[in-house]
């Protein structure tokens, strides 16, 4: 049997959503906000049809889009949506019917994993008029606004062959353009699920402060802080970025810890995800074990500077250029200075993608701000060419008056001792 003759299971279940069987949701109002913008956006495309394949990449991010469209995908579960221009949405799961987010559809069906070009296939054939569509794949490409930090699109290609094997008369296009306009700008609810998913990765953070001591062990830390993380609320599975070893020669960044036991003298610099309703936050934390030498203290002031001038930059029809620009501070002598780091927030990839140290595209560096917009604002100082020697960020939605913060802790240089 090959993958195009598959069959999904199709199941009903009698049960109800329920908040006593919930994660965090979003209310009806904010599900309508969401489909009638995209289904505007469709129309003047000419999109009949968004499909959504599975796909878990990057700590599950790149379920982006589905998650968007039906707040489905938990903890990396694997999603397919078929997203019509008009009438009822239908997804696919391990298991058919209710889920913990699934307050926005009830026509939820069981598919095989990792057939998802078979099912849309599957339902294709139930559904004649779209067999000769325009049909948007989400994921099958990137731009400024979405699936950032996947240049060559996050689908399965086999899962496309099988669609556009199955049905010659379709045309395939991409719906990264319509699904990124969408996300680039967060509505009220969106806003307040960052802002608690900030919250949460604060409380991550207050668990490497209780256990992160010379002689503990990376990966001791790394358990607490998963363990706080979750216990905080938030949505499986968060990423940390994980750098750590001797001040101005620390090892590369990583996104798990090593067998090694932090030592005096250490530096720490973590990413710090804190997700609400599979809605992604980020701060970011430099941490030193023992006394912080001048040179550290001093590179870090640097690092929040440069952030206080990157968010004082951030108002409606400010373009990233100008924020990249009021980033950059020198110092030190002239052996210091910033870079930004910054990248949209939401549920996945979003962009713009500006990286410290690397060529930044005139696109991105032209795109302007607006209100509602949510970015991880979070410069690093470069000592002597050592990179990444500190940073300090935190999350932060664009205003009409200007740009917040949506964390509270304090700006400052951790000791760990």
């Amino acid at each position: 049997m090959t993958s195009i003759e598959l069959v999904p299971v199709v199941k009903t279940d009698p049960k109800k959503w329920s908040e006593d069987w919930s994660n965090a949701v979003f209310s009806r109002n904010e599900r309508r906000r969401r489909w009638s913008k995209v289904r505007r956006l469709m129309k003047r495309d000419g999109v009949d049809l968004i499909v959504c394949l599975p796909c878990t990449n990057a700590h599950d991010r790149g379920q982006a889009d589905p998650r968007y469209l039906t707040q489905l995908g938990e903890n990396s579960d694997e999603v397919t949506v078929a997203f019509p221009v008009e009438g009822k949405v239908t997804a696919w799961l391990s298991r058919p019917g209710v889920w913990p987010s699934s307050n926005w559809i009830t026509d939820i069906r069981s598919a095989i994993r990792g057939a998802g070009g078979a099912t849309i296939a599957s339902w294709l054939r139930e559904n004649a008029p779209y067999q000769e569509a325009t049909i948007a794949i989400a994921g099958l490409d990137s731009d400024r606004y979405a699936h950032c930090r996947a240049a060559e699109g996050e689908v399965n290609w086999r899962s496309v062959q099988i669609l556009a094997e199955s049905f010659p008369k379709a045309r395939f296009v991409s719906a990264t353009r319509i699904l990124g306009e969408c996300r680039w700008r967060k509505s009220r609810e969106e806003i307040a699920f960052l802002r608690k998913g900030t919250t949460v990765a604060e409380a991550t953070l207050d668990a490497v402060r209780e256990h992160a001591r010379p002689g503990v062990s990376e990966r001791h830390v790394f358990a607490s802080m998963m363990f706080a993380n979750a216990d905080a609320g938030g949505s499986f599975t968060p990423m940390f970025g994980w750098t750590t070893g001797p001040l101005g020669a620390a090892y590369h960044r990583l996104e798990q810890p090593s067998f090694r036991d932090f030592r005096q003298g250490d530096v720490f610099n973590m990413e710090i995800e804190g997700r609400w309703g599979g809605h992604i936050a980020q701060i970011d934390q430099t941490a030193y074990f023992g006394k912080p030498p001048r040179r550290l203290r001093e590179a870090m002031a640097m690092s929040i500077e440069a952030f206080d001038r990157a968010v004082a930059s951030m108002r409606p029809g400010a373009a990233i250029g100008d924020v990249v620009d009021a980033a950059r501070v020198r110092g030190m002598k002239g052996c210091a200075v910033t870079g930004l780091g910054m990248h949209g927030r939401g549920t996945g990839d979003d962009g713009p993608l500006v990286v410290a140290g690397r060529p930044k595209p005139t696109e991105v560096l032209d795109m302007v701000l607006e209100e509602g917009c949510c970015f991880a604002v979070k410069p690093s100082t470069t000592v002597e060419d050592a990179p990444d020697y500190c940073k300090w960020g935190d999350s932060v939605v664009v205003t009409r008056n200007g740009a917040e913060r949506l964390g509270t802790r304090r700006q400052e240089l951790l000791a760990l001792s």
